[in-house]
């Protein structure tokens, strides 16, 4: 499985800073079936770690008593404390299992997890039950009783702590628990004479037992409240998480316009992006603008190297947004920053495939305007590596546009990326399809050898480095790129217009006669994203594996 971006199409939203944005305190949602909101996916992973953790902190418990234990030689010669000593084992050995199993496998059904949760408490009250009778057998003949009420109500907070449940749940849990803690407060006083003689002769353990028994009733009905309450934020929290029928499920990155989260569609269960526009853009007519034309531009758009978008709207509260399919893998930027220039090879590959995309997008009369490394993305589509996709087309016009059009992208300004800007850019002129071609190419360049060929200290000398000075050579002593890749790029580079490849399709076919066209296999890109190293891999991996579970 390839890498997973942590910022997939972030790097575009890094322009400025952004403080967080509130994500649809109140927008409609449905919750889906479960024991409580959302109890599949992530909310079995949370309830196999809240029983594990259970599991864990009971069996350490009593394993420090059942070791105690161990020392009370006098004590192990009767037979209830051996009996006890046994049960305690027996528990022990038990809960210990279930933690081992928790921790060991990855996914978790409900149903499975609704046993476990009732082999962990039923072993646990039979245990306590058990300790309770014996307490009290043991210390009537001493002429008074011990009651160990504590026991129970800890695992009653523990309980409704830990389980993720509904109040309803609770009771049918803790109702029986508590109800063979009141029995056991009681029971040995109707079967053993030495017991109720105890009561009968100091009337003072009738109350003592009375009171130990309603502070279990209160301590049950205490937790069945706390159960609630906890079930009522954790609904505001799930609500607060999603967007009509997409839950939100982390923050892929955030900026200027907004900000990119990992969703998953509630019903389909299909991860995806999701997009918002800013609450501080939200009342400005051309960012909204801007917004609902990417949108629009990127939809009327069917080739499968561009990025596909699968809804827009506004929340109730005013938050835009629009949903488009989620890309595991790394933009080219990324790539370069992380591991050097890239074979020729696979450069070819992937720009060959950007050239399809753009080619129907200039078949449109679209002009991308913001084509750069960061904005292509190195995918894993279908089972197969290295699929290009383009993004971001934020900053697109239509070459057919009308002139009340011109101002929502230009709002007084040069738009684009500096430092992969077309000389026409930089001067404030029109740009046509061959701006495209020329950031395509300034991208190809800092992907052959990990450098642009314009670079300063400001954005207005990179602008006038674009389109006054030459494009230095690829070709440097430690670094060699084929001589007919090398000239393509400089084709692209031309700083007229007319001297350029004209068309993203003969771009294309100026790639496709080059040495190394075709070189680069379904498996050297797989072999690639296996060995190479990246971090990301393991967090795709857990990512994978929580949308799995």
């Amino acid at each position: 499985m390839p890498p997973l971006s942590s910022a997939y199409e972030a790097t575009q939203l890094m322009a400025s800073p952004l403080a967080p944005t509130p994500v649809a305190q109140r927008a409609a949602v449905q919750i889906i079936a479960g024991t409580t909101p959302g109890l599949t996916g992530e909310m079995s992973s949370l309830l196999a770690s809240r029983l594990r953790n259970v599991a864990l902190v009971l069996s350490v418990g009593f394993i420090v008593f059942t070791v105690l234990g161990l020392f009370d030689v006098d004590g192990l010669t009767t037979m209830w404390h051996r009996a006890q000593w046994w049960t305690h084992l027996g528990v022990t050995m038990l809960l210990m299992l279930i933690a081992w199993r928790l921790c060991v496998r990855c996914t978790h059904a409900i149903a499975s997890l609704r046993v476990v949760e009732f082999l962990i408490f039923a072993s646990t009250t039979f245990e306590f039950f058990f300790n309770t009778n014996v307490a009290q057998i043991e210390t009537a003949p001493l002429g008074f009783l011990i009651n160990p009420v504590h026991p129970w109500i800890v695992l009653i907070f523990i309980y409704a702590l830990y389980i993720p449940t509904t109040w309803q749940r609770a009771v049918q849990i803790l109702g029986p628990i508590t109800g063979l803690a009141v029995l056991a407060t009681w029971l040995p006083s109707l079967l053993r004479p030495e017991v109720a003689r105890v009561l009968t002769e100091q009337p003072i353990f009738v109350s003592v037992l009375a009171n130990q028994s309603l502070a279990i009733v209160f301590s049950a009905g205490v937790a069945v409240w706390g159960v609630r309450t906890i079930g009522l934020l954790r609904r505001e929290a799930y609500e607060a998480r999603q967007i009509g029928q997409y839950r939100l499920k982390k923050l892929l990155g955030k900026g200027g316009m907004g900000e990119v989260h990992l969703a998953e569609h509630v019903l389909l269960r299909r991860p995806c992006a999701i997009k918002l526009i800013a609450a501080s853009k939200a009342g400005d007519p051309q960012a909204l603008a801007r917004f609902e034309r990417e949108v629009q531009a990127t939809a009327r758009l069917t080739h499968w190297n561009t990025i596909e978008i699968y809804d827009y709207g506004r929340t109730a509260d005013g938050i835009f947004y629009y949903v488009m399919e989620y890309l595991p893998g790394m933009n080219l930027q990324q790539i370069v920053e992380r591991h050097g220039p890239l074979e020729p090879a696979r450069v070819i590959h992937l720009l060959t495939q950007v050239c399809d995309a753009l080619q129907e997008a200039h078949q449109h009369g679209m002009v991308h305007r913001d084509i750069k490394p960061a904005n292509i993305f190195s995918a894993y589509r279908g089972g197969v590596h290295d699929v290009a996709k383009l993004l971001d087309f934020g900053l697109v016009r239509d070459q057919f546009s009308k002139a009340t059009d011109l101002g929502l992208t230009q709002e007084g300004l040069i738009t684009g990326s500096p430092l992969f800007m077309s000389p026409e850019q930089a001067s404030g002129d029109t740009p046509d399809a061959r701006s495209d071609i020329y950031s395509l190419g300034i991208a190809a360049y800092y992907l052959l050898s990990g450098r642009v060929p314009f670079d300063a200290d400001t954005p207005i000398k990179v602008i006038l480095a674009h389109a006054q000075q030459p494009v230095p050579p690829l070709s440097v002593p430690d670094l060699e790129v084929p001589a007919d890749l090398e000239a393509v790029v400089l084709k692209c580079l031309e700083k007229r217009p007319d001297d350029r490849l004209q068309s993203a399709s003969e771009l294309r076919d100026a790639l496709a006669l080059c040495g190394d066209a075709g070189q680069w296999s379904r498996d050297k890109a797989d072999l690639w994203w296996t060995d190479c190293g990246c971090p990301e891999k393991k967090a795709l991996d857990a990512e994978v594996c929580e949308m799995v579970c």
